[in-house]
């Protein structure tokens, strides 16, 4: 409709002014007045077609999960080797699992001090499942592995269990992780990846900083880093 035609439309001057002080077109709107007259109230109550007054207000940006927090350590694993070569020669089997297991637990009791999560136990990840273990030092190394092949075997599920730490041991090789996601109901998860040439391993620990502090973090990881390098400590 062109500017004359519009301004044949019915309507009242006051209706007129504030459609103009809204940039509406008179012909969009629809009078309410005897014969169609364009009123004041048609213009204050007008809802533009493609913005109903129904429509829900636009969902507020989602909140930022968790704080995550990441870090990485190289772990020199000859010591290791070399004690595990020689206990297999006196007929005491040890692998790198059960030392994990075994350090992770110890990690935790050395920073017990600074930290509450000492208590918490210890998952570890398998095919489609989790094993949780306790952190207790008063178990010995060939207990410890007892108890996780006897779990491995059962093929028991721990996933629904409260533990602190779910630990992940990847497949040798050369490409390591740089961020790993948290397992669901874990604060921390670290994920170890061993080299080719198995003389060192990659570790990445993931954390839910909101309940793992960073100092607690970087503390149980260089325990954890330290305890490896000097296994004769898990022996005891």
């Amino acid at each position: 409709m062109n500017v004359a035609a519009a301004s044949r439309l019915a309507a009242s001057p006051y209706a007129r002014r504030l459609a103009r002080e809204r940039n509406l077109l008179l012909e969009t709107l629809r009078g309410s007045g005897p014969e169609g007259r364009i009123l004041a109230a048609d213009v204050l109550h007008f809802v533009l077609v493609d913005a109903p007054a129904d429509r829900p207000a636009a969902a507020p940006a989602p909140a930022i999960a968790a704080s995550i927090a990441a870090f990485a350590t190289s772990i020199a694993l000859g010591p290791l080797h070399e004690l595990l070569a020689a206990l297999e020669s006196s007929a005491k089997v040890f692998d790198i699992d059960d030392i994990l297991l075994r350090a992770a637990g110890s990690a935790f009791i050395e920073i017990s001090d600074a930290t509450p999560v000492a208590e918490a136990k210890v998952a570890v990840e398998l095919d489609n499942r989790q094993v949780v273990f306790p952190t207790t030092s008063g178990m010995s190394l060939t207990s410890l592995r007892a108890m996780r092949l006897a779990a491995q075997a059962d093929d028991r599920d721990d996933s629904q269990e409260p533990a602190v730490l779910s630990m992940r041991l990847l497949p040798r090789g050369d490409v390591r992780p740089v961020m790993m996601p948290l397992s669901p109901g874990r604060p921390m998860r670290l994920t170890v990846s061993v080299g080719t040439a198995g003389d060192h391993a990659e570790c990445l620990l993931t954390a839910d900083a909101a309940r793992v502090d960073e100092a607690s973090s970087t503390a149980w990881l260089a325990a954890l880093k330290s305890a490896i390098e000097h296994p004769l400590r898990l022996l005891v």
